[in-house]
């Protein structure tokens, strides 16, 4: 099947699945937000202690320090795309360097109109203006944003070069265009970097991610949740796969998508390593 109308399938399979589809695109190893974004299932360590800016003001025992760059100086004024080909998400940084302040404007999401997945419809959300991002902590290891539009909401986990995107309610309506902007937004393959430094950076999430995964394994070893555990660090090496397959339009789109996918999971388990889990 072209690889166009894989992406296609994809996009109103996501639209018609609603809550289902969120859960299969949130982050990996992570629970779906509220609204709030800040509830965590029994067993999960409180989310380390966040700052405005998205830093984090705990380091993290047992696992080496972070290190993603910042968010804050490298992704405002980046044109991100969902699976690095359709539609824009524009963060703008505003307010002064002691208390910033920070916008998104969301245009030509692309969506359906009605069951035919070929009638394809590309609206901009809150009619192309920017509306503020509200900070919800880092309750899954990634700083995290809220950004409400008109008729839809969505929520934003943060790195410096791609966002992992949720909506809390489920696909969004306009007028008769469906639209559900789940799923990971990044570069095109163009933007991508090289593969050596793919290849690197991989290699630095993977050790993190291993080492934040022994802690965990030994810790939750005894308790009801290590066997939940294991199946999900199980079961991701083949989600991350499943996700990335349809990114970019080369070779490089999926690389650079399992990078993203093994970065956020690493931060996610080492914010489980940095609080008790009971």
């Amino acid at each position: 099947m072209p690889r166009r109308a894989v992406l296609l399938l994809s996009l109103a399979f996501a639209a018609a699945g609603g809550e289902h589809a969120l859960a299969q695109m949130q982050l990996p190893g992570a629970v779906a937000p509220t609204p709030q974004g800040a509830t965590a299932p029994q067993g999960r360590p409180a989310a380390p202690r966040t700052t405005m800016d998205g830093t984090s003001g705990l380091a993290t025992r047992g696992v080496g320090a972070s290190t993603l760059r910042r968010w804050e100086d490298a992704l405002p004024g980046k044109t991100l795309r969902f699976l690095g080909q359709h539609g824009a998400l524009v963060i703008s940084r505003g307010g002064t360097p002691a208390q910033p302040s920070y916008t998104i404007a969301a245009t030509g999401v692309i969506g359906r109109r009605g069951n035919d997945i070929r009638n394809i419809c590309t609206p901009d959300l809150g009619g192309g203006r920017p509306v503020a991002l509200r900070p919800l902590g880092r309750p899954d290891g990634l700083p995290r944003f809220e950004a409400n539009f008109t008729g839809c909401t969505i929520t934003l986990d943060l790195m410096a070069d791609a966002a992992f995107v949720t909506a809390p309610g489920g696909a969004c309506s306009f007028d008769d265009c469906v639209v559900d902007p789940a799923g990971l937004w990044g570069p095109n393959d163009r933007e991508i970097p090289p593969d050596r430094e793919i290849e690197r950076a991989r290699g630095v999430a993977e050790r993190r991610l291993n080492d934040a995964r022994r802690i965990l394994q030994a810790r939750l070893r005894t308790t009801p949740e290590g066997r939940q555990f294991l199946q999900e660090q199980a079961g991701f090496p083949a989600n991350r796969e499943r996700l990335c397959r349809n990114y970019g339009t080369s070779d490089i789109g999926p690389a650079f998508c399992a990078l993203k996918f093994t970065e956020a999971r690493a931060e996610n388990l080492a914010a489980r390593v940095g609080g008790p889990l009971s």
